[in-house]
């Protein structure tokens, strides 16, 4: 479990299938996500590869629920996708609408950085963004992330089942740097 001010982020359990649902069956919140809305049996479906993927030994993508302190209530989900090769942790989070402009975002996206740095000793955490999606963009950005690329055409969006090509945003961090803005 990852711990912050208001949060706590744990594994998702077989419980979080209502979560997956709400936050996948919401048109708005997936506007700027390359993935299709799901029903209930998608989503149970979903779940349930992501919970094989924490019985692994050693699992590549790492799936947490948000959950404020406070209340109990689950606010969304954020993961942390290990690239061994290049040494990189990419992270991402999705929330109900109702916790949007709240500070979740920027909290959550701070403690996987601290997270993949401290715990998993990743060399670099990138993550990656539609560029009209200005919001997760001031997210990244006052995470610490900056721009590196702009990627044309790179990400395959399915909405109702029409596949369109959007544009992708890809910000980084570099471990060095994360220790000069820790220190």
């Amino acid at each position: 479990m990852i711990e912050t001010d208001r949060l706590t982020l744990r594994p998702m359990t077989a419980g979080d299938e209502e979560l997956i649902y709400r936050l996948y069956s919401d048109e708005e919140i997936l506007r700027y996500s390359p993935f299709d809305m799901m029903d209930r049996a998608a989503a149970r479906r979903h779940l349930q590869r992501i919970l094989r993927e924490w019985e692994q030994p050693a699992p590549a993508n790492l799936e947490f629920i948000a959950v404020r302190k406070a209340d109990g209530v689950s606010v969304g989900r954020c993961h942390i996708e290990l690239d061994p090769e290049t040494d990189t942790a990419m992270i991402g989070c999705h929330l109900l609408q109702a916790y949007w402009r709240q500070g979740c975002a920027t909290e959550i996206c701070r403690a996987l950085m601290d997270y993949s740095f401290a715990h998993l000793n990743v060399h670099r955490v990138n993550a990656l963004c539609n560029p009209e999606n200005l919001s997760s963009r001031r997210v990244l950005e006052r995470c610490g992330l900056r721009l590196e690329a702009h990627l044309r055409q790179k990400c395959r969006y399915v909405k109702h089942g029409v596949t369109s090509w959007q544009d992708e945003l890809q910000y980084a961090i570099l471990r060095e740097e994360w220790e000069r803005k820790t220190d």
